[in-house]
């Protein structure tokens, strides 16, 4: 199963949201277009399906509807947030829409204003029905998220819950105290994630890492994992050196670049072989250049052993350019007075003749989303700078 085609109406940044998606999609856009907003816009229907979560906890999550509904909403779609995805699993074609809005009366708890399900076209679920109206509590929660209620469309509920997000953060995972939550998004208890992985399986992922590592990091010889006198784990990793033993580093050790590496490639090898959507956010970070480049290869080979959809944000001219990047897999931020758009480069008529010409795509991009002015502001600061100084 994988997602084709997302819409979307009042969703933070965005006043309105159409596109399609294939197997990977790139984000792109200026700093505050609103790429990591619409990552979580995945993240937010994982939280809705996945056990534990809920309608009401993945809103709380994100301080409310307050906080998630754009600021550009007004009398869009009567200020209600849509979310619209459709998806296909060989021969079957699923859809699922939800729309939620702030309770009426004064409460403004969100409630659902409406939630479709349909296979084939023909319609599964059509909420508010008969029984919310007789008990209105009920439309506090989705059916997506209610074993007792998504039988009828249980494949789609289980494929949301496989989103799984990779923003790792070097300075979290060194110290597991800063973690915001359990299962923490930026690494706080990654290395515990990786020990409590049965020990055959964890240890022919590491091995498969460790392969990598030896090619990307200069002396680089092995990997595992140790647990302390307190019981907690910790990455030990062997360089070559003059002596015949190798040093050993621990994460306290390792550079930001080696611990990022380590985590993508961890992300990798653990995705799981029956699919699912995998978030990354800015992979490129203190990463080589020459590493960078090698990503989407990597990538493209991760996704021919498993079913998995890769959705990621970049800055990084290095991915864009990569040959196997094609122009309706990136997706294009444009900020603008009414909120961010979003455009598949294959749509966006402006540039047409540059794809045609076989222009660098990190050229064409940078000329779509470049601040206004981007130069002249650099400079004016320079110039502040340069005189307070004299």
């Amino acid at each position: 199963m994988r997602i084709t085609h997302v819409s979307a109406s009042n969703w933070r940044n965005f006043k309105n949201l159409d596109f399609a998606i294939r197997d990977r999609l790139f984000i792109v856009g200026a700093n505050a277009a609103g790429k990591s907003n619409l990552l979580d816009l995945f993240r937010f229907i994982g939280d809705i399906a996945g056990p534990g979560g809920g309608l009401a906890s993945a809103l709380d999550r994100r301080a409310g509807l307050g906080k998630v509904r754009s600021l550009f909403a007004r009398n869009n779609q009567k200020g209600r947030l849509i979310i619209d995805v459709r998806l296909s699993d060989g021969e079957e074609i699923w859809r699922y829409r939800l729309v939620v809005k702030g309770e009426a009366k004064g409460k403004n708890r969100p409630v659902v204003d409406e939630e479709l399900v349909e296979r084939n076209g023909k319609v599964l679920l059509n909420r508010p029905d008969a029984e919310d109206e007789n008990d209105p509590e009920r439309l506090t929660q989705t059916h997506l998220e209610q074993i007792s209620a998504n039988q009828s469309f249980r494949p789609i509920a289980e494929y949301f819950t496989k989103v799984r997000y990779f923003h790792l953060v070097p300075q979290v995972i060194r110290d597991p105290a800063r973690a915001v939550r359990i299962d923490d998004p930026f690494g706080g208890d990654f290395i515990a994630q990786m020990n409590g992985v049965p020990k055959k399986t964890r240890d022919a992922w590491l091995n498969r890492m460790q392969k990598a590592l030896q090619d990307a990091v200069p002396e680089f010889e092995s990997l595992k994992i140790e647990v302390d006198p307190t019981g907690r784990p910790h990455l030990v990793a062997g360089y070559r050196h003059w002596r015949s033993t190798p040093a050993r580093h621990t994460e306290a050790d390792f550079s930001d670049g080696t611990l990022r590496l380590i985590g993508l490639l961890w992300t990798l090898v653990s995705a799981p072989a029956n699919g699912g959507i995998l978030l990354l956010e800015e992979p490129e970070l203190s990463l080589n250049a020459a590493i960078v480049r090698k990503l989407p290869a990597v990538l493209a080979m991760t996704q021919r052993d498993r079913a998995l959809q890769v959705v990621l944000s970049t800055h990084a001219p290095e991915l864009l350019d990569d040959e196997g990047v094609l122009p309706d897999e990136i997706l294009v931020l444009e900020v603008t007075t009414d909120g961010t758009v979003a455009t598949l480069l294959s749509d966006i008529e402006a540039t047409a003749s540059e794809v045609e010409a076989g222009l660098p795509t990190s050229d064409i991009v940078h000329e779509l989303i470049a601040p206004a002015g981007e130069l002249g502001g650099l400079l004016d600061v320079a110039t502040l700078r340069r005189g307070s100084r004299s």
